[in-house]
Formats: structure tokens, C-alpha cells, sequence
């Protein structure tokens, strides 16, 4: 058996998610915090790079400017006199709290001079890096973990080396490397990060904003819109209850009442011809019956048109005349009514407007021979239960044509905050429960 719940109410407040408003309220709050997070992550970034540049373009101009200029035969040759005129120059001029270490490679490998004066006239093999720099003439960086040989006698960690080739005094050429402390590169990237991070979060912020307003403006057009839909639906839900109405009075004050004195003209005769002509008063008789038989058929016809006045006959009298038609359709009807709370109007016009759809259903589709209709209330609302023995149908998604009743039934049950449960398979019938709460 399959059972298929046409509404979902969610008691729990889950409903208000279905808002456009909230929809549209949490997608864009989403997605400025993927977008805050991915500026976030590009500026820092960028700060990085930016530091790097800014290590790049003083080295390069220390190299230039401080170290070239002073470069001698004496020094390239290691004369101590020399060596501690560019220690003046170094510790002066381009040693501080950001710059670790300064050398100065020659292309085969020896540190020509170096700030640390144990490490010069020492050779080590180049690595790509440096080979790369001394060929091309680029600046190149790289943050290094201080763990070649020539890097001893450092103290820190990590470094960010960079390295660009210089002129020697007699024109050749040598590498220029210094070393500055990641503390100091993290600490300028910081500040450059921090240095935007507050634009880029205002103007998310303001961008938020516009988009809430946005999405309240145009959530308040949708509900005026839909309210217009309503009113207007409303309206011809109205109109076509007055035209049911007075098609079903002129039918009802006119055909009908025609058809009953019809019937009784009929039996009266077939009474009187009954003592000079038998034949004929069994024509008569049967003519009469026919008659009866086409009144009540419009008479049901009557309450399909326009169901009858629930206020004043009562919920289980109009279920009593919409069932009326199963007996000459060979369907076997059982109709309890129960319950010590009355039914309220909107209630009974509910319960009236489902069993009545799932009456015709039965007699258009079913093919059943029984049809059981219970309906109990309490104190916690009205309980319907519509059963029958047909042919019943695969529930799910997508329904036949021919229960389309049913699903527009699904609008009418949710706006009264009620829940419709269908439970069919092939061959098992039909069983349709309605909860109306109190």
C-alpha cells in the first residue's frame, strides 16, 4: 500500500522558509559570506604578494644604489680593509630589524663578501635559482627553510631569500642575496591586507543592504499581487457560486417541480386505468416510475450544480442526498456521522466539498461496489474518512487525469489548515482521510 500526504504543514515554523523574502534574505546572506571570505582570502593574498614586491623593489635598490657603487678589486680579492669599509656601508645602510643577512656570490660559487665573515671566500653549488637569476638578470624570491649548509649560521626558521645579479668592479658579473626575517614580510602583509579588508566588507555590506531592500521591495509586490490574485479569484469563485445558484433555483422551482407533478399525474392515472385497462396501468405505472426516476437523478444533479444549504439541513442530510444516486449505480453506501462537538459552517462546507469529490471519483472511476463515508469530531477537531473497493490507482507526483479533483482539492485543504492523506494501490481500493483540526 501506498500512502501519499497531499499537504505538509510544518507546526514547527519551517514553513517560513518557503517566504520569498527569507529565500532570497539567506541566498544573499550566503553569498556575501562566500564573497567576504573569498575577498579575505585574494587580499591576503594580494597582501603577500605585495610584500613581496615591496622586499623585491628595495633589494633591488640597495643593489643598486648601496652595493654597486662600492664594490672594489680589494674586496672581490678579500683584503680585510675593504671587507670592513662595505661592513660600515652594510650594517649602516641595509642591515635593520627586517634584513637578516646580505652576501655576494660570484658565478662560480664563492660568497665574495658577506656580513657574516665566516662564510666568505667559501664556495657551494648554485642552486636553480640563483643560476636562473645570474642568466636572465630577474629579481627572484623564495622563502626558504635555512637549511642548506651555507645558512649555518642563521637563527631563524624561515627566511624570504632574494637574489639579483650585480657589476663588479672589473665588469663581471656577481649575485647579490639578502635575507630578510618572515616576521617582518607577514607583518607588511597585514597591514596591507588590513589596509583593504574594511573596504571590501563595507561594500559588501552596502551591497547586502541594497539587496534586502531589494528583496522586500519586491516581496511586497509579489504579495500585493498575490493578494490581487486572491481578491480576484475570490470574485469569480462568488460569481460562479450565484449563477450555480440560480441555475440550480430556476431547475429546482421549475423542471423539477414539473416532473413531480408529472409523476403523481401519472400514478394517479395508472390507479384509474387500472379498473378498465390493466395493460395500460402497467404503462403507466412503469412511465411513472421512469419519472421518479429522472427526478431523482436531477435532483442529484441539483446538488452537484449547487450543494444545498448546510446551515439550515444540516451536514448529514446534504451527505445523505449526495449519495442518494450509489443505489441505482449498484454501489452498496454506509454513512456515519458522529461526534459530540457541531460542526462549525466553514467546517461543514469543508468536509461536504471533499467527500463530494471523492464521491464523484468513485462513481465516475472506481468501479466499486461498496462506499463507506465516517465522519467523528472532538474536542481536537473533525476526522473524514472516505473508503471504497474499486480499482484504486498508483499514488505519487504525477496523478491520472481523472483525479485532477483531488489534487485541486489540495489548494482548498491547505488554506483552511487541514491535512488530506490519499491511501491507494491498483486492486486494493481507495481510503481518503481528512483532519480538519479544531
Amino acid at each position: 500500500m501506498i500512502s501519499s500526504s497531499f499537504v505538509d504543514k510544518s507546526p514547527d515554523g519551517s514553513g517560513i522558509l518557503r517566504s520569498p523574502f527569507v529565500q532570497v534574505a539567506v541566498a544573499g546572506a550566503i553569498g556575501m559570506v562566500f564573497v567576504g571570505v573569498g575577498s579575505l582570502v585574494a587580499s591576503q593574498r594580494a597582501g603577500e604578494a605585495e610584500a613581496m614586491n615591496d622586499v623585491r623593489s628595495r633589494t633591488e635598490t640597495l643593489a643598486r644604489t648601496v652595493l654597486e657603487p662600492n664594490l672594489t678589486v680589494a674586496l672581490v680579492n678579500g683584503e680585510p680593509a675593504a671587507i670592513d669599509r662595505l661592513d660600515t656601508i652594510v650594517s649602516q645602510r641595509v642591515l635593520d630589524e627586517s634584513t637578516l643577512r646580505v652576501k655576494l656570490w660570484d658565478d662560480a660559487g664563492t660568497v665574495v663578501y658577506s656580513d657574516e665573515h665566516r662564510l666568505i671566500g667559501e664556495r657551494y653549488e648554485l642552486d636553480d635559482d640563483k643560476v636562473f637569476s645570474l642568466r636572465t638578470g630577474e629579481v627572484v624570491s623564495e622563502i626558504s627553510s635555512l637549511d642548506g649548509e651555507e645558512n649555518r649560521f642563521e637563527t631563524e626558521e624561515q627566511a624570504l631569500e632574494v637574489y639579483l645579479p650585480i657589476v663588479g668592479p672589473n665588469g663581471e658579473q656577481l649575485l647579490f642575496e639578502s635575507y630578510y626575517s618572515m616576521t617582518a614580510v607577514d607583518a607588511s602583509s597585514a597591514r596591507i591586507r588590513s589596509a583593504f579588508a574594511p573596504i571590501a566588507i563595507g561594500a559588501l555590506a552596502i551591497l547586502q543592504f541594497m539587496h534586502f531592500v531589494l528583496a522586500w521591495g519586491l516581496n511586497r509586490r509579489l504579495r500585493r499581487g498575490q493578494i490581487e490574485r486572491e481578491r480576484l479569484l475570490h470574485r469569480a469563485i462568488e460569481s460562479s457560486l450565484l449563477e450555480r445558484r440560480r441555475i440550480a433555483g430556476d431547475l429546482h422551482d421549475g423542471v423539477v417541480q414539473d416532473l413531480a407533478g408529472t409523476a403523481f399525474a401519472i400514478a394517479a392515472a395508472a390507479e384509474t386505468a387500472s379498473r378498465t385497462s390493466p395493460e395500460l396501468a402497467g404503462d403507466l405505472r412503469s412511465a411513472s416510475v421512469g419519472t421518479r426516476r429522472s427526478l431523482q437523478s436531477l435532483r442529484s444533479l441539483l446538488v452537484d450544480i449547487y450543494p444545498p444549504n448546510l446551515k439550515s439541513q444540516g451536514l448529514e442530510a446534504a451527505l445523505i442526498d449526495l449519495l442518494a444516486p450509489a443505489n441505482s449505480m449498484g454501489i452498496h453506501t454506509d454513512l456515519s456521522v458522529g461526534g459530540d462537538v457541531d460542526h462549525s459552517l466553514e467546517t461543514s462546507a469543508l468536509v461536504f466539498r471533499v467527500v463530494q469529490e471523492s464521491v464523484r471519483n468513485v462513481f465516475r472511476h472506481a468501479e466499486a461496489s461498496t462506499l463507506a463515508v465516517a465522519i467523528s469530531s472532538d474536542d481536537h477537531g473533525t476526522n473524514v474518512r472516505i473508503s471504497d473497493n474499486g480499482r484504486g490507482f498508483v499514488t505519487g507526483m504525477h496523478r491520472p487525469d481523472g483525479h485532477l479533483g483531488l489534487r485541486l482539492l489540495t489548494d482548498l485543504v491547505d488554506d483552511a489548515g487541514a491535512r488530506l492523506v490519499i491511501d491507494s494501490s491498483p486492486g486494493s481500493g481507495t481510503t481518503i482521510c481528512l483532519e480538519v483540526p479544531a
